[in-house]
């Protein structure tokens, strides 16, 4: 695999011109990427394959983008005004070509020769996405306290409906640098920066696939006459030419700061911004002849905070501290689905609910062969067997079903901070990095009995799971119907982390001038090295898509923990 790129411009300065048109400049900017891929594989005797298997997979995207920009930026006294107009278009082309073959008499040829398979067999497949975009913005300001920016976009985008293949984005922000006020002059010796910042404004997003717009055909094979014919079969996903963009509306406020010759700094921003037309995948009625549809349905809203915050807590001649703080609060929740005011239970959709909810049942312990004896579980869960997770009875109807599970969590953290401190002496620098997720729950793997991709580990050793010896209450049995109602096996998964920490020392120019360098830096650096969390299992940071039986999801993604890493280099230059 490997890429091109390619970019260019040309510009033009049309005062160089005339001089009346001072200000006004035009822009070209030209781009393309060329990206192929090919692979090849063949699997023989040698990987328990005495077949063999030969496939040949080879890509390649094409991608070209073309901008025209017109400028004009002008000051008229305490006056600024700036003017910018687009034009775009952007075209990506993407094919594939595969080829497959088993049954191979030897692995003498690996891939080179399919045609000695004696069941090849090709596919290929192209596609093709195009945008189009207008865009004018407007910039003025006045002695640089008053800010004004108002921006208008048109795009359109060829993976939507023949109906909505564009949509309209405006956008208006005001600012006001207050520290710049008269009646602000008294605070001059301790205020650097004082500034507001208002802005609210629409965009779109086109996060589907190509065609999906479209009712598509499928290819089948069968006989006819006594010879193989090929007829078109519809796909099971209808089209829908209505689909259009999804939109958000965003409100913004904030605030940027500095005080004491800037030795605390940063910004406050609170944002509120609600979704609409989602571009959500609706489940049809069978009796529809296909089972979805692309449609735009659906509301959410977020509302946060944002907070940067820098500081210089101590500098002198030879010894500096500084430490920056960044903090982030988020809250995301359903406000409409489908217009009827029902929650998607298959989905794991609840108005009113984050949209990455954990919808699940309570576990509380395993159930004990006494109890099994005692006939504790007829009443209660009859199917079970020791060994077994024991489900909470929430709604008190006396047995377990779909009432007893609820909204305990998301998957999301509800917040996220990170602080760095970097101390420097003379030509010693040390930084040290900490961040922590906090208000998230993950599915905990080892708990639902996963093992890694290739189903090694020694579980019932490591764990503990559920046996007649081991009366575990925590971990259930490892046969495979011991998890009877789905539990989902979520976690609190929140982790503070000491994420960075790195050491350099610069020699001094005086010195290594003498040896023939310019700069000499040598450094140790350390990753990922300590985690507090209440997490059993891996790495709660990892990337554990699965939901579990009960979400109907019992897979991995890219799961494994990150490592504990450490580095040791040094930076010349001569």
């Amino acid at each position: 695999m490997w890429n091109i790129n390619v970019n260019g411009y040309v510009e033009v300065n049309f005062a160089n011109i005339w001089k009346p048109l001072e200000g006004l400049r035009y822009r070209l900017n030209v781009g393309y990427n060329y990206s192929p891929k090919r692979e090849s594989t063949y699997q023989g005797r040698a990987a328990n394959d005495n077949n063999g298997t030969a496939d040949i997979f080879n890509s390649d995207t094409q991608t070209r983008l073309i901008e025209n920009l017109l400028y004009y930026d002008r000051d008229f006294g305490m006056h600024h005004i700036g003017l910018t107009f687009l034009q775009a278009a952007m075209r990506k082309k993407y094919s594939e070509n595969t080829s497959h073959a088993t049954k191979f008499i030897n692995d003498e040829l690996l891939w080179n020769s399919l045609v000695n398979g004696e069941t090849p067999s090709v596919k290929s497949y192209a596609d093709l996405r195009t945008t189009s975009s207008l865009m004018a913005r407007v910039n003025y300001s006045f002695d640089s306290r008053y800010l004004f920016t108002f921006t208008v976009r048109r795009d359109g985008s060829s993976v939507f409906g023949k109906n909505n293949k564009y949509g309209t984005f405006p956008s208006v922000a005001l600012g006001w640098n207050i520290a710049r006020e008269n009646f602000m002059e008294n605070t001059r010796r301790w205020l650097d920066n004082l500034k507001l910042r208002v802005s609210y404004g629409k965009a779109g997003n086109e996060a589907i696939s190509v065609y999906e717009t479209l009712t598509k055909l499928s290819t089948i094979k069968f006989v006819m006459d006594g010879g193989s014919v090929v007829g078109l079969l519809p796909t099971d996903r209808m089209g829908n030419d209505n689909l259009s963009w999804e939109t958000t509306k965003t409100f913004n406020v904030g605030v940027d700061f500095g005080v004491l010759n800037n030795r605390i700094n940063g910004n406050i921003d609170f944002y509120s911004a609600r979704t609409s037309d989602l571009l959500l995948l609706r489940r049809l009625p069978n009796l529809s002849g296909n089972t979805d549809v692309y449609a735009n349905m659906g509301k959410t809203a977020n509302h946060g905070i944002d907070v940067t915050i820098n500081s210089h807590n101590i500098v002198t001649r030879d010894f500096t501290w500084t430490t920056g703080l960044v903090f982030s609060w988020n809250h995301n929740e359903i406000k409409e689905l489908y217009g009827d005011g029902q929650d998607d239970r298959g989905n794991r959709w609840f108005i009113g609910e984050n949209i990455n909810s954990v919808f699940d049942y309570d576990m509380v312990g395993i159930w004990q062969e006494d109890e099994i004896e005692r006939g504790d579980h007829l009443d209660w869960d009859p199917v079970a067997e020791a060994g077994d997770v024991k489900i909470a009875d929430r709604d008190h109807n006396g047995k377990i079903d779909d009432d007893d599970r609820y909204v305990k969590g998301q998957t999301t953290p509800k917040w996220t901070g990170g602080l760095t401190n970097t101390f420097s002496y003379k030509g010693f620098n040390l930084s040290i990095f900490i961040q922590t997720a906090q208000g998230q729950m993950a599915w905990n793997g080892l708990k639902g009995v996963a093992g890694d991709e290739m189903g090694r580990r020694n579980m019932t050793t490591e764990i503990g799971y559920w046996t007649p010896e081991n009366r575990s209450n925590e971990f259930r049995s490892l046969k495979k119907q011991s998890n009877k109602h789905g539990y989902g096996y979520y976690e609190d998964a929140s982790y503070t982390r000491l994420k960075d920490v790195t050491l350099s020392y610069t020699f001094p120019e005086n010195w290594i001038r003498k040896i023939g360098m310019q700069s000499l830096t040598v450094y140790a650096s350390g990753r990922n090295l300590y985690t507090w969390t209440s997490w059993k299992g891996w790495d709660p940071e990892a990337n554990q898509t699965g939901r579990g039986s009960g979400s109907g999801i019992n897979s991995w993604e890219n799961n494994y923990p990150y490592t504990r890493s450490y580095l040791f280099g040094l930076n010349v230059s001569f």
